[in-house]
C-alpha cells in the first residue's frame, strides 16, 4: 500500500453566493463586518477540492488589499491534500464565512 497522496486541486467557495442560496441555513458576517478586516485578523474559508469534501478552515490575514486578500493557513487540512499550515493564500472578501478579531495588543 502506498502512503502517497495525489495533490488535489481547490477553489475557495463563494460565501455571498452560498447565502444568498440558502439565507436561513447558510449565514455569513455582515458587509461591514468584512469590509473591515486587519491584518492579524482570522478569517474562515471554504475550500472546496475538485474531489472530495470541502473543508472550512482559518486563515491569518496578513496583508489587505482593495479588493484582495492573502493569508497564511492556520492549520493542515484533515483531507485536502497538497496545503498545509503556514502556506500562503489569496481570497476576496466575497469568502468570508465567520470572523475571529485579533486580541488588542
Amino acid at each position: 500500500m502506498s502512503l502517497f497522496r495525489r495533490r488535489v486541486g481547490w477553489v475557495l467557495a463563494d460565501a455571498v453566493e452560498k447565502h444568498a442560496a440558502a439565507p436561513d441555513t447558510f449565514r455569513i458576517p455582515s458587509d461591514d463586518a468584512v469590509a473591515s478586516v486587519q491584518v492579524g485578523d482570522r478569517v474562515k474559508l471554504i475550500f472546496e477540492p475538485s474531489t472530495g469534501l470541502a473543508e472550512r478552515m482559518w486563515v491569518t490575514v496578513t496583508d489587505v488589499g482593495e479588493t484582495e486578500l492573502e493569508g497564511s493557513l492556520g492549520s493542515d487540512p484533515a483531507e485536502l491534500r497538497g496545503l498545509h499550515a503556514g502556506d500562503p493564500v489569496q481570497f476576496e472578501r466575497r469568502n468570508v464565512v465567520a470572523i475571529s478579531r485579533r486580541g488588542p495588543g
